[in-house]
């Protein structure tokens, strides 16, 4: 029954709809509905608000609230001069503190300061409590004149009493615009007087403490509010900030803390936590940390850091699939798209990683270990062509890129061409820098120009534990044992190669049948 009765009163309500309306009727609902489009424009920003209030004047000429919108958008959108017609709503019977502001602001653009002055005291006497008002009556007379200002606003105070501590603040604030670092302290202090529980001229006096390096009583200002019950995640951030800055980290720590607990996913506290929990090694703590931070998927670095915890972790497909969509976040970040690489090529995913860094070397063509590692990759794809065009492009620019020589001439020797050519570039690599892994290449080269004595003296002048550590050496070391046939002493050597080189576990099995 109950439902019977919903659906004859919706017939009626689409009946009367249906019914004509007069003259009078339509021309209210056509201003309805073009006052409606300017309110849905204005909130929206669309420039054709001041337009659609225009038609909705034009239906009613002498509306005082429709041309005080129109003065109010003439200003949101910065061409007051579109407002001069319409000003004089302020002429059209009572004001509003609500009208005198607008007033105000209009006259403050076009400079007027007096005037504007004016209205804001006008807006002041019907609204004493609207510190927005109290703000801009400040600034417009901070700008006409500091002791007019200081005047006007000390009169302020003790005609309304109670936004004295406001105003005080409001004149300590105009004191420290103009770098005045004491008065403006006094006035401060004037505000805290004035009303102990306000946490205004407490908030302008830590900010004079901070940007005059007061650390300490900046912090002592805060946690005055603290024990006043004004604070929220933003001061505690700022707390826990400057507690880093005087080197107290277990302040800091706390504080940070706090801010997560008063806001879980503040970007501040994250980014500080997860510093904090990288220094004591805890990676998966600073992983938490930064995914939990508000801007995570919007910060680059953010990703890019986790992905670097997770190497720390030893998560290396972790790390590659964070990296993979940071990757497809910020395709035009290189920073992302080189450690992307970098991945790919330690997880010998190589023609991924070839491809990456070839994008990222069309963005940024000097990014020279990029270019290394593109040419590296390259190699491990056997376009030897190409990787050579790559490294003599790098030498050209860096003809002491020791890793670039070092990496040519191995992939000479590795394919046993133009040895003397890759002897050459490992000379100017060990010229550069005395690495064992320069050394390994130079052994290598002497193995396949049959210098097996010199390859076997530069092998073992490598440390044991680089040998026992690189599967790549220890098969080298291996290779030319066997070439001189002391397979007994070869087969440690490839036992402990074996396992991650095909040509380790390939020479194994040869030595392994003819025992």
């Amino acid at each position: 029954m109950k439902k019977i009765l919903l659906l004859l009163l919706m017939g009626g309500a689409l009946s009367l709809q249906a019914l004509p309306l007069d003259p009078q009727g339509k021309q209210e609902a056509q201003l309805f509905n073009q006052y409606i489009a300017a309110v849905y424009a204005q909130r929206t920003a669309d420039p054709k608000a001041f337009g659609l209030l225009e038609k909705a004047l034009a239906q009613d000429p002498d509306s005082k609230y429709l041309k005080h919108q129109l003065v109010l958008t003439a200003i949101a959108q910065n061409q007051p001069e579109l407002a001069k017609p319409y000003i004089n709503f302020i002429e059209q019977g009572e004001n509003t503190a609500e009208d005198w502001n607008t007033y105000a602001s209009y006259l403050a653009m076009q400079a007027d300061l007096e005037g504007a002055a004016q209205a804001y005291e006008k807006a002041l006497a019907l609204d004493p409590d609207n510190l927005q008002t109290l703000a801009s009556y400040g600034l417009v007379l901070s700008v006409m004149d500091m002791n007019t200002a200081v005047e006007k606003l000390n009169k302020l105070a003790q005609s309304y009493p109670e936004i004295a501590s406001d105003i005080y603040t409001q004149i300590g604030y105009l004191y420290w615009r103009n770098r005045q670092v004491q008065p403006a302290l006094s006035y401060y202090e004037k505000g805290i007087k004035a009303d102990s529980k306000n946490p205004n001229p407490r908030l302008g006096r830590a900010n004079v403490y901070e940007k005059t390096s007061q650390y300490f009583l900046m912090l002592h200002e805060l946690e005055e509010l603290e024990n006043l019950g004004y604070a929220n995640a933003e001061m505690y951030a700022r707390m826990g900030s400057v507690f880093l800055l005087v080197k107290d980290i277990p302040k800091a720590e706390q504080y940070f803390l706090k801010t997560k607990e008063a806001d879980t996913h503040n970007p501040s506290a994250a980014y500080f936590l997860a510093l904090l929990a990288e220094n004591r090694g805890n990676y998966a703590g600073a992983i938490s940390y930064l995914k939990d931070s508000a801007d995570y998927e919007k910060t680059a670095s953010y990703q890019l850091q986790v992905s670097f915890y997770q190497q720390r972790l030893n998560q290396p497909q972790e790390s590659i699939r964070t990296l993979s969509q940071a990757y497809k976040n910020f395709p035009d970040n290189v920073e992302i798209g080189f450690f992307y690489g970098l991945a790919l090529n330690d997880a010998d995913s190589y023609a991924k990683a070839a491809q990456v860094f070839k994008e990222v070397l069309k963005s940024r063509p000097q990014y020279h270990e990029a270019r290394l590692h593109y040419a590296y990759a390259l190699e491990s794809l056997k376009k030897y062509k190409e990787m050579e065009k790559q490294l003599k492009q790098l030498l050209a620019e860096q003809p002491k890129n020791a890793a670039a020589l070092n990496l040519y001439a191995y992939s000479l020797a590795q394919r046993g061409i133009r040895l003397n050519e890759a002897e050459e570039y490992i000379a100017r690599a060990l010229a550069i820098v005395q690495d064992e892994a320069f050394i390994d290449t130079q052994a290598w080269i002497y193995f396949k120009q049959g210098k097996l004595d010199q390859a076997l003296d530069l092998l073992r002048s490598i440390a044991p534990k680089t040998v026992e550590q690189n599967a790549e050496i220890a098969y080298h070391l291996g290779a030319v044992l066997a070439a001189k046939g002391e397979t007994e002493k070869a087969l440690p050597y490839l036992e402990k190669s074996r396992t991650q080189l095909k040509e380790a576990e390939k020479l194994y099995q040869q030595i392994e049948s003819k025992n």
